[in-house]
Order: structure tokens, then C-alpha cells, then sequence
């Protein structure tokens, strides 16, 4: 087996990671559009139309006509976060707050089990790893019945690979039939659990009525026919009448849903949830399914909304880096559906939809005012984020350099000699940005900067809004790097000549650039963490851009989950304050619950 790796969070501001990703997207979306890996897949392992699936069927075999079952999403990213996750879902038992936990009969796993992107390397390192140590300490300790299942349904960081490391490791079962080739072969396991899945979707039959269904939307949001085709049978077939879903997806569509224009954010999402709610059986009646609860992962916290009496959480602190909570809020917006279960509505059928935080606003982890002042920690931008501060640093360099040859144009020796020789700090800024306009190669690289902080403003639908925030920040950088540059390239010849008298000029030309070039670098920076400070805790935007930055390990949670003897299922939200360093020991952790358990009928 090979050494297990203990690696830091993924830096999002690191040059190569960034290519990387960006590389892998555009190849997967491409690739996802024109040859779904999810329709092969339907194709080669065919779910014979009756009977269900037996090992998809947990209704009878709860011990104590109890069913316990843990939901965690958004694992994979540092080692640390992740093997403390990885033991408080895989540890026997969990007596937190007065409420005794067992582990989970099965484990759902919600989404991107992998970051930055999908390998068979990454998942072995970031995910195997942790989880197999985690086991490590449980196979210590005696034999407590079944092995537990796992299921798992991939997210948009599980699809930068089309999907082949996520069906290699969690979809190997193969189910033959008489009518294909080849023999059966059981699934992976994976840390003590079993795998049964032989797609990236599946649905559990749970007791008392109750089902689970897990979704794969891909990356841009498309539902394969295969997999529709699929739930519909399931829901028109397999459910009996009445029974209650819970409903997995790939995003919480519901907490970013733009009011003005929700279609591109809420369609996938609302067919989704109105799936089950559509089945009729043979004579043509509605087998009156409800759609209870919806659990999702994609963004790092925890959060619980509720319309009507659907509730909708996301928990997604498996072990990525965390993301913050006080830019949520209550959404309202007109839809061409209603809610399930709720009636039709008027005859245009455009009805108003209401997500509401739950708990009067307080089912949030972490809280608003600790998501905000975390927030602050980006005034350390650049230092946090080198890769990016390098970059930076490049650019100030050609920029310098254009400018260097632009004052050899004009007649000045060099940069350093006109601005170095002004007899005042304001003379030095307006030769400096006089140097800028003698050819137009230095004009022609600013504007492919302001071309790059309007790609970056986190406004997609308002187009002179994201001109306007563009030009703003734009224009902040330029003032912040000129003036530093003037007063580094002001400074540097005289304390260089200081130090090497006999320096020739051309060596104090170039150490005063480079040193005005980094020295600019920084204070970029600094003037872009400043900017995502605003754009957080001021306008509620670039929360994920704000928060990767940062890569915090701690404020970790998950799900667990329990239908009882009279079928009710309760709810409990556990948090994970602080992540000890390397993951810490059992002994060392110290979960709670984010707030009081859940009951659903």
C-alpha cells in the first residue's frame, strides 16, 4: 500500500492549482455535454425493473426497530479537517449533549468528496487515507455488528474527471442479468464500509414509509434521462403510497437563488423536488408522495431554511475549507411552480417561494458574527496567498520594464533616473504616469487587468453594475501600486548607493525595480483582501472567493439521522468547533450539536 500523505488545505490562490482547475473544468464541461459518463454507465449496469434491489433496502433491519445514518459532505481537501470528520462519523458511538449517538447504519456521503479536482491519486490521498486511518483506530476495538454501507452521490469536483475515479471507487459493484454479458462483482470497501451503488445516483428504501434518494446533476445542473427515468419508476413503482422523501442534491440552490432571475440557479433543482410529488400509480392516481427534507453539501457550513414544512439543510463541513454564514438570508421570488405539496396557485401559476432560515435566523454554524469577523483575516491577503502576491509581482515587473524602455524612448536614461531624480514625490508621480502613455504597451497591459477584475466582479447579471465594480477596484489597485512604486523607486537609489557606493547606475536601475515590483505586489495584495473584506461584510459577495483564501480548518459538522419505532426522524446537526492539529485522537475531539435535534413525521 502506498505512504499515506498528510496534506495541507488546497491554496486556491496558488498559480498552478489555479490552471490546473481551470484546465479540468473546461475539459469536463466540454466532455460532460458530449459524452455523459452517467448514460454509459445506465447502459452497462441495468436495475431490473422489479424486484428492488435488496441491498437498497434498510426497512427492516434497523436493530431496536431503530435506523441511525450519518449525511456528511465536502470531504477531501486538508488532511487535518478531514481525519477528524472521518472519526466522528466512523467512532462506535457519540454521546454529545446529553443525546447518545450511535455510527450510522449507512454513511451518505453529499457531494465534491475530492478537492481541487478528480484522480485516483487525489481521492487516495485526501480522501482514502483519512478515512482508512480513522478505521484504523476502530478495528482496535471489539466487532459491533454489520459492516456499515456508504453511498455517494459526486459533486461538481467529483465531475473533473468525467467521473471515472468517482465510478472506479464508490460505483465497481456490477449487477448481471441473464441478458448481458460478464458475472457479478460486489462493490468496494472503503474503510470498514461497504459500497453498493452501481451508479452516481441511487435510491434507499428506509423504514416506515420513509426514502432517500441521492441525485447526480453533474456540473452545470443537467439531469441525465437515464437517471429521471429512473426515479420516476421508483416513485410510481417502488414507493408506496404516501410515503416521505429525503432528497440529496448537488447544491442548495434555494440559499443563492438571484430574486431577479432564479431560472438559472433553481430550474434543475426545482424538478428535482417535484419528482416524487408527480408519480401516479397504474390507474392513473397520485401516489402522494411528500417531500420532506433536503440535504445538501457544495457549501462548507451549516445552515437549515424551511418552507412550509419541507426543510432544507446544507451541511457541508466534511473537511473542506470552511465558508461563511452572515452573507445568508431569507429568500422570496416568483415561480412558475408552487412548493410541493402546496397548492397550484393562481392560474398563471407564478407563486411566490419563501426560504426561511430556520430558528428565527440563528440555524447557521458558524454564527453570523463569527463568519464576519473571520472575514478580517484577508487584510493578511497576501501574505496568506504567496501565489497570487507572485503574480502580482510578475506583472509589476513587465509593467516596470515597459516603462523602463519608455524612458529611454524619451530621452531618460532609464526608469529609475526619472523618477529616482524628482524633486518631489508628487513630480515623480506625474513623470511616472507620463512614462505610462509614450508607447502603448503599458496601456494595453492595464486594460487586460481591468478585463481581469471584471471577470472576477461577482455580479453575473447586471452588466454595467460589474463594469462599475470592475473600474472601482481596478482603479484602487493603480492608485495603491503608483504610489508605492514612485516612493520605492524614490527611496531605493539612495540607500542602495548608501550600502554599494560604486554601484553602477544600471544594477541600482534594475534592484530599484524589482524591489518597487514587489513592494507593489504586496500592496495588491493586501488591496484585493481589502476588497473581498468589502465585498463580504458589505454586500454579501464573493463568499467563496473570500473564505478559500483563508483556508480555515475548523467550524467542521455533519449530519446524523434516526427514524425511530414510530417513524419519525430526527435530526442531529453536529459541529466541530476546532480541528486539532493532524486530526488529534478521539480523546481530542470535542463535537456538539449546532443546535437542538429535528423531529420530522
Amino acid at each position: 500500500m502506498s505512504a499515506r500523505k498528510r496534506l495541507p488545505m488546497t491554496e486556491w490562490y496558488n498559480p498552478i492549482v489555479l490552471v490546473r482547475t481551470a484546465i479540468r473544468v473546461a475539459i469536463s464541461t466540454v466532455f460532460g455535454e458530449f459524452a455523459d459518463r452517467r448514460e454509459a454507465m445506465a447502459l452497462a449496469n441495468a436495475i431490473a425493473a422489479q424486484p428492488p434491489d435488496e441491498s437498497f433496502d434498510y426497512s427492516q433491519n434497523a436493530p431496536q426497530d431503530d435506523l441511525w445514518f450519518d449525511f456528511m459532505a465536502d470531504t477531501g481537501d486538508g488532511w487535518s479537517s478531514t481525519f477528524a470528520m472521518a472519526q466522528l462519523v466512523t467512532q462506535p458511538a457519540w454521546s454529545i449533549d446529553g443525546h447518545d449517538l450511535p455510527r450510522g447504519r449507512l454513511l451518505v456521503l453529499g457531494g465534491d468528496q475530492i478537492y481541487p479536482t478528480a484522480s485516483a491519486e487525489d481521492y487516495r490521498n485526501r480522501f482514502l487515507h483519512p478515512f482508512e486511518e480513522a478505521y484504523d483506530q476502530v478495528k482496535r476495538l471489539p466487532a459491533s455488528g454489520k459492516m456499515p454501507d456508504l453511498y455517494a452521490v459526486p459533486g461538481n469536483h467529483d465531475w473533473y474527471d468525467g467521473l471515472a475515479a468517482f465510478f472506479n471507487l464508490f460505483c465497481r459493484r456490477r449487477i448481471s442479468t441473464p441478458s448481458m454479458a460478464g458475472t457479478s462483482r460486489p462493490g468496494r470497501v472503503i474503510a470498514g464500509r461497504q459500497t453498493n451503488q452501481t451508479r452516481s445516483y441511487f435510491a434507499l428504501k428506509l423504514p416506515h414509509g420513509w426514502w432517500l434518494w441521492g441525485t447526480d446533476s453533474q456540473i452545470s445542473g443537467y439531469i441525465d434521462q437515464p437517471q429521471v427515468d429512473f426515479f420516476q419508476f421508483v416513485a410510481s413503482t417502488w414507493m408506496d403510497k404516501g410515503s416521505k422523501l429525503i432528497l440529496c442534491v448537488g447544491q442548495p440552490n434555494w440559499a443563492y437563488v438571484d430574486p431577479s432571475a432564479p431560472a438559472k440557479q433553481f430550474e434543475t433543482f426545482s424538478y428535482l423536488e417535484r419528482l416524487a410529488g408527480l408519480a401516479v400509480s397504474e390507474d392513473g392516481k397520485s401516489k402522494e408522495h411528500k417531500l420532506k427534507l433536503v440535504l445538501s453539501g457544495d457549501s462548507h457550513h451549516y445552515s437549515r431554511y424551511f418552507e412550509g414544512d419541507i426543510q432544507y439543510i446544507t451541511s457541508g463541513g466534511g473537511g473542506a475549507f470552511l465558508h461563511p454564514t452572515h452573507q445568508l438570508k431569507n429568500i422570496t421570488f416568483n415561480w412558475r411552480y408552487p412548493r410541493p405539496g402546496a397548492d397550484a396557485g393562481p392560474p398563471d401559476r407564478h407563486v411566490e417561494r419563501n426560504f426561511t432560515i430556520a430558528n428565527e435566523g440563528a440555524a447557521i454554524y458558524p454564527d453570523a458574527k463569527t463568519s464576519r469577523g473571520l472575514t478580517w483575516r484577508n487584510a493578511a491577503f497576501a501574505f496568506k496567498n504567496v501565489g497570487l502576491t507572485a503574480i502580482y509581482c510578475t506583472a509589476y515587473v513587465l509593467y516596470n520594464w515597459l516603462l523602463d524602455e519608455n524612458a529611454a524612448i524619451a530621452g531618460v536614461k532609464s526608469l529609475t533616473a526619472a523618477v529616482g531624480g524628482a524633486s518631489s514625490f508628487w513630480q515623480a508621480l506625474g513623470l511616472y504616469i507620463e512614462l505610462s502613455f509614450v508607447s502603448p504597451a503599458p496601456t494595453l497591459l492595464f486594460l487586460a487587468g481591468m478585463g481581469g477584475y471584471y471577470y472576477l466582479a461577482d455580479e453575473p447579471y447586471r452588466t454595467l453594475t460589474r463594469i462599475g465594480i470592475a473600474a472601482l477596484h481596478g482603479v484602487a489597485q493603480a492608485v495603491m501600486a503608483t504610489l508605492v512604486t514612485c516612493a520605492v523607486l524614490m527611496g531605493v537609489p539612495s540607500l542602495f548607493g548608501a550600502i554599494c557606493p560604486a554601484a553602477p547606475p544600471g544594477l541600482v536601475n534594475v534592484v530599484a525595480i524589482l524591489s518597487a515590483s514587489v513592494a507593489a505586489g504586496f500592496a495588491s495584495g493586501t488591496v484585493f483582501g481589502l476588497y473581498l473584506i468589502a465585498s463580504l461584510n458589505g454586500f454579501g459577495r464573493h463568499w467563496n472567493e473570500a473564505f478559500s483564501s483563508l483556508r480555515i480548518e475548523d467550524h467542521k459538522c455533519f449530519m446524523r439521522m434516526r427514524i425511530d419505532a414510530e417513524g419519525a426522524l430526527h435530526l442531529y446537526p453536529i459541529g466541530l468547533e476546532t480541528v486539532p492539529k493532524g486530526g488529534g485522537t478521539p480523546e481530542t475531539l470535542k463535537p456538539h450539536l449546532i443546535e437542538e435535534p429535528i423531529v420530522l413525521r
